[in-house]
């Protein structure tokens, strides 16, 4: 995530006040959203296995982390032009965690000559994990691919 969608992003002056409160309440989870990983994972028996996960945080985010992200997120999508590195994005079309706009703007602002981007049809989140068994095999074959492509 290197940049909160302006769709989601919220409006002024909530930003000023969430940095201000989160001076005196940063362990505060006052946050409101939605539990994700219905939004992430399309396949049902999937869905099972990710909500037994004993390290899948359950709470609503402390208002210290929703402050961070929208600084550190800040910060980052001014710099996606100096992104010189090789990478792939993978996304999902359907993804509405993070919006694949955002994955577009990393694309077309970074100066790497070698960049690549793909965007999965009907796929959301969870790419690895998620989808059907179908679809995680065609994301790690295109991940697999861009790696052996690079290492010859």
């Amino acid at each position: 995530m290197c940049k909160i969608s302006d769709k989601v992003r919220p409006k002024w002056p909530i930003p000023q006040i969430l940095t201000f409160l989160a001076k005196f309440f940063p362990t505060l989870p006052i946050v409101p959203t939605p539990d994700l990983l219905y939004k992430s994972v399309k396949v049902d028996h999937k869905k099972v296995i990710a909500q037994m996960n004993p390290l899948r945080y359950r709470g609503k985010p402390r208002l210290g982390t929703v402050v961070e992200l929208l600084r550190v997120t800040d910060i980052l999508s001014r710099k996606l032009c100096d992104v010189e590195l090789p990478f792939i994005v993978l996304h999902g079309s359907a993804d509405v965690v993070t919006d694949p706009e955002v994955s577009r703007e990393l694309y077309e602002e970074a100066r790497s000559e070698d960049k690549t981007i793909r965007v999965f049809d009907g796929m959301m989140h969870s790419l690895l994990f998620g989808e059907t068994d179908e679809n995680v095999e065609i994301v790690r074959n295109d991940i697999l691919q861009w790696l052996n492509a690079r290492c010859k």
